[in-house]
């Protein structure tokens, strides 16, 4: 009987999201040509503060329609969730784009989606060869990924100000 809710769940999540797109097909991020890729502005190299308790990671951003999905979201703060001893997930209010492609690949400090969640995670330990879900790579942490460890509870994410090339000071 579980499977079968959850089942149903993740249909009405599929729906739900098919229902909320243009109606055009999804575009490989890949593809040069006109679709749904030019309509949306990069965020890369944008970056994301990430807080829990007294642990601050800094997050790049990556040319994906899922981080200037998510980065349009910001700021947030999330409840936070161990996943197998090896990454944190935060769970969003609503789905987030899922052209891009999917990877189960990852290192410490990457920062990705899973949209059956609609989750987050940042990937502090490199003990699996792989992740169980397939995620859209979003960004990497700059460092301190090792951090997210031992962190509980809630978590704030934070669109910093885009940086200037003048001179600071």
């Amino acid at each position: 009987m579980p499977k079968k809710m959850m089942l149903a769940g993740l249909l009405a999540l599929m729906l739900f999201t098919l229902s909320a797109c243009s109606g055009e097909a999804p575009v490989s991020s890949s593809a040069a040509g006109p679709g749904l890729t030019e309509s949306y502005e990069s965020v890369e190299g944008r970056r994301v503060k990430m807080t829990a308790g007294d642990v601050e990671v800094m997050i790049t951003l990556n040319d994906s329609r899922a981080a200037a999905d998510f980065a349009s979201m910001l700021p947030l703060e999330l409840g936070m969730v161990e996943r197998n001893g090896f990454a944190k997930g935060m769970t969003l209010p609503r789905a987030l784009a899922t052209e891009e492609a999917t990877t189960r690949e990852y290192q410490i400090g990457d920062f990705g989606y899973w949209a059956a969640g609609p989750d987050l995670a940042i990937f502090y330990d490199g003990i699996y060869e792989q992740t169980i879900v397939p995620v859209i790579p979003m960004g990497r942490a700059e460092a301190g990924a090792e951090n997210m460890r031992h962190t509980a509870g809630m978590v704030r994410l934070e669109l910093m100000p885009e940086q200037t090339g003048g001179a600071t000071g």
